[in-house]
């Protein structure tokens, strides 16, 4: 029977954010050295978690029938579903960052390198919020976000030196 408990959820949720947020920077990195413009890079980056975001759905519900054996249930999937969702939403703040640029508002180069920082400061934020769950110490909290964006940047590095 697949699990029903809210904590195995919440740990998917916090993961598809984490994720996002990674996945996020790297698709500004790479459409930023290639001089996209910042509506291109709000399009690119909005589709691209959609479909990374259906994948993910597809994939957990795969995985589940052929774990638990079981057939598909609309509730189940839809379940799923959310527990995936922040992976879109980490694309928000970013986006709007873009929007911005690509409104006219602020340049595309400076809309590019906010949205590139919302990102670092999401992967910032997760990385404290989990020493603070985990060591219960401010300064031992800061540290773990510093660690957890470093990562996170390492990653982003990876992505980008990958895909070119």
């Amino acid at each position: 029977m697949p699990p029903e408990s809210p904590e195995a959820d919440r740990a998917d949720f916090y993961a598809a954010a984490i994720y996002g947020s990674i996945l996020a920077a790297s698709l500004i990195a790479i459409f930023r050295q290639e001089h996209s413009s910042a509506h291109t890079i709000a399009l690119a980056l909005l589709g691209t978690m959609g479909v990374f975001w259906l994948a993910h759905v597809w994939s957990a519900i795969v995985g589940e029938r052929l774990h638990y054996g079981e057939l598909f249930t609309w509730r189940r999937g839809a379940r799923l579903a959310r527990a995936e969702w922040p992976l879109v939403e980490a694309a928000f703040a970013p986006t709007a960052v873009l929007v911005l640029g690509w409104l006219g508002v602020i340049g595309n180069h400076t809309a590019e390198n906010l949205a590139l920082a919302v990102c670092i400061a999401q992967l910032f934020a997760w990385g404290l919020a989990v020493g603070r769950r985990a060591y219960h110490r401010w300064w031992a909290a800061i540290l773990a976000g510093l660690g957890e964006s470093l990562l996170g940047l390492g990653l982003v590095w990876l992505e980008v030196t990958v895909a070119h």
